[in-house]
């Protein structure tokens, strides 16, 4: 689908998202009834499906359906292209592979549609319009979906500019442009704050970001800088999960995808634990994913939103799995608090914690000198404070923390992600 299709075929389901979004109880409950129907009768045409269910499966026995993992995506994928003839051409697109398992999606132009509209949607609302000036630091690589819309010359405002492009360049190009709003990861977004005010940037009036996990200390900068708030979303390649609402919860696409939180057992997470995501994508019949673990954690919530929509909110979003601690008795733990300890620092450029063994880390830093004795055992005291463990800490000093493929900055990254702890099921 061409970039000018994509645009128009956006508009009337960005205006069906307005009224859906204060839909009641009854008509959700019909609305994801059919869409999982569809859903699940397009995956029994599927042969890996076929396998895999043994026989069509019916929305009443959903949540007895095993698991889509990372893993099984290049077989489902396989499965799809071999319903067609070789010369067809099939919208699909990479995700990177944070995870370390790069893997490659099937979409079909309703799910495309129903992407766009959500992302519209969460766009138009966080205060973004096409016609101001608008500024995109981001890696889009040439010929996807995403960037023949998004870099289309009918969004007149629109600029980009590349992640890896130096930080000081980023700087200079944004005061030239002096945008009304800023699309950026929340990383890099945390390197420009540090050299940006309110008084080089005066037009500006909306920051959104994506890709990564916002932190609170981040929020705290951007507001305490430009006095405002940061509009994330929760998307991934696969699809548009969430979106923050400017009353600061989490609202799920749900005309998109169906969401499940669950704990390692499989059963449903409660609300404030930490649980596995799992995605049915609720719109694409060529490449449909059932029970899809993204490879994230987060918390359910069975709270409203003051704001008056009234789809599904979740609540915190700790992020990718290799981003969360693991213990030998089973413990996951969020990095977050220990990241705002470490910052509160102000010592370092940057940093990354590294998880190699159960009780073994790695803190490397970019600082302007080596850090003293008394430093690292202060560190090493909050570490096995915030973890409650006893653990080894290794300090490197770098000159730099590479970005990844996609230009993100891992601040955490664990080598025991997706590793079961002895004695744990």
């Amino acid at each position: 689908m061409s970039g000018s299709a994509a645009l128009l075929a956006t508009l009337p389901g960005y205006s069906q998202l307005r009224r859906s979004q204060h839909w009641d109880c009854r008509k959700w409950s019909a609305y994801r009834e059919k869409r999982l129907r569809e859903t699940l009768a397009a995956a029994a045409r599927i042969p890996f499906y076929t396998d895999r269910f043994g026989a069509a499966p019916h929305a009443a026995s959903f949540t007895e359906i095993p698991v889509l993992r990372r893993s099984d995506v290049g077989g489902l994928a396989a499965s799809v292209r071999g319903l067609h003839s070789p010369e067809a051409r099939l919208e699909s697109d990479l995700s990177s592979g944070s995870t370390g398992m790069p893997a490659r999606f099937i979409f079909d132009r309703s799910h495309q549609r129903g992407r766009f509209a959500a992302r519209a949607r969460y766009l138009l609302e966080s205060g973004w319009t096409p016609l101001h000036r608008s500024a995109w630091v981001i890696y889009l690589p040439n010929g996807t979906p995403d960037a023949r819309i998004v870099g289309h010359r009918l969004l007149l405002g629109t600029r980009f500019l590349s992640v890896f492009t130096d930080m000081e360049e980023q700087v200079a190009w944004l005061r030239r442009l002096d945008p009304h709003s800023l699309y950026t990861l929340p990383s890099n977004l945390d390197a420009l704050v540090e050299q940006l005010s309110r008084s080089s940037l005066p037009s500006l009036r909306c920051i959104l970001t994506g890709g990564e996990v916002v932190e609170d200390a981040l929020r705290r900068k951007v507001r305490s800088v430009f006095g405002l708030e940061i509009a994330d979303n929760y998307g991934t390649t696969e699809a548009f999960l969430a979106w923050r609402c400017p009353r600061g919860r989490y609202h799920v696409n749900a005309e998109h995808v169906l969401v499940e939180i669950v704990d390692e057992d499989g059963a449903p997470a409660r609300p404030g634990q930490l649980g596995r995501v799992l995605v049915t994508t609720l719109q694409n019949r060529l490449m449909p994913l059932v029970r899809y673990e993204i490879g994230d954690y987060a918390e359910p919530s069975e709270d409203g939103c003051c704001c008056g929509r009234t789809l599904p909110v979740i609540g915190h979003i700790a992020g990718r799995a290799v981003q969360l601690f693991r213990f030998a008795d089973g413990r996951l733990v969020s990095p977050w608090d220990l990241m705002v300890r470490v910052r509160s620092d102000g010592a370092f450029r940057q940093f990354q914690i590294v998880q190699r063994t159960f009780d073994q880390f790695v803190f490397r830093h970019v600082s302007d000198a080596p850090l003293p004795a008394e430093e690292r055992d202060r560190l090493a005291r909050e570490f096995a404070t915030v973890l409650r463990a006893e653990v080894r800490v290794d300090f490197e000093r770098v000159e730099a923390i590479p970005r990844t493929p996609t230009g993100k900055y891992m601040t955490v990254l664990s080598d025991l992600s997706g590793t079961v702890a002895p004695g744990s099921t």
